[in-house]
């Protein structure tokens, strides 16, 4: 007689960025950092847990978008909030789907284009000079994830640049490295993602920056809806219309 299968569950156990995110969490919302005070470096954290600097951004950067720290340029992270504000979050599975990542796309180019529209508008010298100094650091990326980090510098200084909180707090959530890398597995591989990076990402940032700093809100949109509208988008719209067929 044959002896039927009995299994239990497998519990799955969290992943080193889940880890790391809940005991600095932990930390800001039981009040061990005040309000306003710096935040430990990636570098510190990255020592402090014995963990890679990738999975500490990727930790840090939900607490940012959680809303308890906010990191400026020149001045490192910051604690702004004890517990974390509800709002607009992306979860791990919507970024296993090729549709609901073409839509995730799809909205943050409407947020990019128009806070470039503002950023042309608004932006004051000190707002350029961040814009420029994130050309500059991506023009001495040497891997992958210093890439990813060079892109989202550049799109987040100009969201600053639009002087709207709004942008700021959407940029945080959208822009990460995250859902960087889970939009790149339908574009390209790491290694030629740096070259793409070096040569054709980089001209066309090199060529909306010059269009803020020039103050033509109505070129800066145009060029970063067709910054935004490439093969990755053509990528990710055929990849939805195939999970629609199935």
């Amino acid at each position: 007689m044959k002896q039927s299968f009995v299994a239990e569950a497998i519990e799955m156990q969290p992943s080193l960025v889940s880890i790391v995110a809940k005991r600095l969490r932990d930390e800001i919302e039981q009040r061990r950092f005040p309000l306003g005070t710096a935040f430990p470096t990636d570098a510190e954290l990255a020592k402090g847990f014995g963990v890679s600097r990738t999975v500490v951004r990727e930790a840090v950067s939900s607490l940012r978008e959680a809303g308890l720290i906010s990191t400026q340029r020149g001045r490192g992270s910051i604690v702004i909030a004890y517990t974390a504000s509800p709002g607009f979050r992306i979860s791990a599975e919507e970024l296993e789907s090729g549709k609901r990542l073409l839509h995730l796309y799809e909205f943050r180019s409407l947020i990019e284009t128009e806070a470039a529209g503002l950023a042309a508008q608004r932006r004051t010298e000190a707002d350029v000079q961040r814009i420029y100094d994130a050309l500059q650091d991506g023009r001495s990326i040497g891997s992958f994830d210093k890439a990813i980090a060079a892109d989202i510098d550049f799109h987040v200084a100009i969201a600053e640049a639009a002087r709207n909180e709004y942008f700021q707090r959407i940029m945080a959530t959208i822009r990460t490295a995250t859902t960087a890398r889970a939009l790149m597995r339908f574009e390209t591989d790491r290694e030629s993602y740096v070259e793409l990076y070096r040569t054709v990402l980089q001209k066309e940032h090199l060529d909306i920056a010059d269009a803020i700093r020039d103050g033509h809100p109505s070129k800066a949109r145009q060029l970063l809806k067709k910054h935004l509208g490439g093969r990755r988008y053509k990528a990710l719209l055929k990849s939805a219309l195939e999970q629609m067929d199935e």
